[in-house]
């Protein structure tokens, strides 16, 4: 493996691991028909985010937004991919 495909590797798993600790949160806004999702923004795993809709007749709660995590991790694992890919092609040349 080449040094660039180390550092590749490197950023690569830093990411993930700060996507994975540093995560979205969301809360549920209970309506009539159905729960709306407000975002809450990003914290660490073990920190949530006070909920910020108190004013609401049924008590609503924050929650770890597990479509956005698993977005930015496809996202990151595909942008670092296609990376390596390019570097085992420049390998070859």
């Amino acid at each position: 493996m080449r040094k660039i495909q180390k550092i590749i590797t490197i950023v690569y798993c830093i990411l993930v691991a700060v996507a994975c600790i540093y995560v979205p949160w969301e809360t549920r806004l209970p309506s009539p028909n159905s729960n709306i999702p407000v975002s809450l923004g990003y914290s660490p795993i073990w920190k949530p985010l006070p909920m910020i809709y108190q004013n609401t007749p049924l008590p609503t709660y924050s929650s770890v937004d597990i479509k956005r995590v698993i977005l930015e991790l496809i996202a990151i694992t595909a942008v670092f991919g296609v990376l390596f890919v390019l570097t085992l092609r420049l390998n070859r040349d």
